[in-house]
C-alpha cells in the first residue's frame, strides 16, 4: 500500500471497527442477524498501511447510490488471506495463501466469512487462472522454479497437479512470470516470460528480452507450442489480481501486455489478438497502447461490449505502484478512443476495478480524497457518480458481481 493512514483518527476507527466485529464473532459459523447480505455485489477493501493491513469483504446493495462502510457490513479476511488475490465465482471466494500453505473456499454469511473447505497446498504460488467450466478452475504458478499447474474441482476442492512443459529457463533467469490465461475450445492460452532474482539494482532488474504465449491442450495439459514475441513484454498481468484478457462475442481472444510489471522499461504496452479458430497471434494486429497514452502502461483490461474495452492505465515510469487513469479503446480496430474523465486513481498496482452489467461499466476509483464507484454508459458517453466508500477505508481492491 502506498497511501498511509492519514491521522490517528483513522487508526482509532480501524481499532473500533475490528473490536466491534470481533466482539460479535465467536467462530467462522457465528452470524449476526443485523449484517445479512442484501446485495448482488461485493467489495474487497483494505484498511491500514502494509504490512499492518486489514482486509474485509463488504456487501454492496447498490453500485449507483448510497454509502458503504465496513462497520456492521464487513466480513474480516485478515489471517485467512494474504492479499487481494481472491477469486470469486457464484458467490464463493477462493484464495491460495502460499505463506500459510493452504488453499481455501469461502463464502460470506450474514457478515461473517465462513470456511467451506481448506486444504493443505504448497505445490505452487499462483499467478494466473482460467475457468474451463463453472466447477473447474485451472491455476498456474511458479513452484521451485518450475512452471506448474493445478486443476481444481471447486465443488469439493479436489486438486490434480502437474508440471507445464514450457520453454526451459534461460541461464540467470530463475523466475517464471505468468501473465494472462484464457480457455477456448479445448485450449488454454497462457502468457509467460522469465525473470531474475538479482535485486541488486532494484527497481532496475536484469530482463529477458523474449516473451511467450503457450498453447495448452486441456485436459491433457500438454503444451502444443510456445509462441515467441519480442515487440512487448509481460504478456498480461497477474490475473489473480485483475483481468488482462477476455474472449469477445465472436470467440476472439484479446490480451494486453504490461512490461513494467516484469521490470522491463524499454518495451511498450500492447494489445494482441488471437482470432477464433487460430492458435497463433493475429499477424495483422498489434495495437501499441503506450504510444496513445504518453508511454503509459496497461495494468488491466475489461471488455464492456461492442468492441470496446476499458484499460486501467499506469502513468509512464518505472514504479509499478504509480497513479492510474482509465482509458477507453476499440479493440476491434486497435484504436484509442479517449481517457475517461475520472479522478486520478492512486497507487496500488493491481485492482479488480470494473463490473460490466446491462451494457454499462461500473468503475471503482481510489481517489486522493473520496472513493466512489462511477457508472459509465457507453451509449450516452456519460459518467455518473455512484456509491461512496466511507469510514476510514484506504483502498477498494476488488468489486465483484455475485449473481
Amino acid at each position: 500500500m502506498n497511501r498511509s493512514l492519514k491521522s490517528t483518527v483513522k487508526i482509532f476507527l480501524l481499532a473500533l471497527v475490528v473490536t466491534a466485529m470481533n466482539a460479535c464473532k465467536k467462530s467462522d459459523n457465528t452470524t449476526n442477524p443485523d449484517t445479512t447480505e442484501k446485495g448482488q455485489y461485493s467489495a474487497l477493501v483494505a484498511v491500514g498501511s502494509w504490512p499492518n493491513t486489514a482486509y474485509y469483504i463488504a456487501d454492496v446493495p447498490s453500485l449507483t447510490s448510497g454509502t458503504l462502510s465496513i462497520a456492521g457490513n464487513g466480513a474480516e479476511l485478515t489471517g485467512k488471506v494474504y492479499a487481494q488475490d481472491v477469486l470469486q465465482k457464484d458467490g464463493f471466494y477462493y484464495h491460495l495463501n502460499s505463506g500459510a500453505g493452504r488453499f481455501g473456499k469461502y463464502h460470506v454469511d450474514k457478515g461473517v466469512l465462513v470456511t467451506d473447505k481448506e486444504i493443505p497446498f504448497t505445490y505452487l504460488s499462483w499467478s494466473t487462472y482460467t475457468w474451463v467450466d463453472s466447477e473447474t478452475l485451472v491455476i498456474f504458478g511458479d513452484g521451485n522454479g518450475e512452471a506448474r499447474y493445478a486443476i481444481v474441482k471447486v465443488k469439493d476442492m479436489t486438486v490434480t497437479t502437474g508440471k507445464l512443459g514450457i520453454n526451459a529457463n534461460p541461464a540467470g533467469f530463475v523466475r517464471i512470470d505468468f501473465g494472462f490465461a484464457e480457455y477456448r475450445g479445448g485450449k488454454i492460452f497462457i502468457g509467460y516470460g522469465f525473470g531474475s532474482d538479482d535485486w541488486t539494482n532494484y527497481p532496475v532488474m536484469p530482463i529477458y528480452d523474449k516473451s511467450y504465449v503457450a498453447v495448452v491442450t486441456y485436459p491433457a495439459m500438454t503444451v502444443d507450442k510456445s509462441i515467441e514475441e519480442t515487440r512487448s513484454a509481460g504478456m498480461g498481468g497477474s490475473q489473480v489480481y485483475a483481468a488482462s484478457s477476455f474472449v469477445d462475442e465472436t470467440g476472439d481472444i484479446y490480451f494486453i501486455s504490461d512490461p513494467i510489471n516484469v521490470y522491463n522499461t524499454t518495451k511498450p504496452s500492447a494489445v494482441y489478438r488471437i482470432k477464433n479458430g487460430s492458435n497463433d497471434l493475429d499477424p495483422t494486429y498489434f495495437f501499441n497502447f503506450s504510444s496513445t497514452v504518453s508511454n503509459g502502461m496497461g495494468a488491466a483490461m475489461w471488455y464492456i461490449g461492442n468492441g470496446k474495452a476499458i484499460v486501467r492505465t499506469r502513468v509512464a515510469g518505472n514504479n509499478i505502484d504509480a497513479d492510474h487513469s482509465f482509458s477507453l479503446i476499440d479493440v476491434k480496430t486497435g484504436t484509442f478512443i479517449k481517457k475517461l474523465d475520472l479522478p486520478t486513481d492512486k497507487g496500488e498496482r493491481m485492482v479488480n476495478a470494473v463490473i460490466v452489467e446491462d451494457g454499462k461499466a461500473y468503475i471503482a476509483v481510489n481517489a486522493a480524497d473520496k472513493d466512489y464507484i462511477w457508472e459509465y454508459d457507453p451509449a450516452t458517453d456519460k459518467l455518473t457518480k455512484g456509491l461512496e466508500f466511507i469510514g476510514g477505508i484506504d483502498y477498494i481492491l476488488r468489486i465483484e458481481k455475485l449473481k
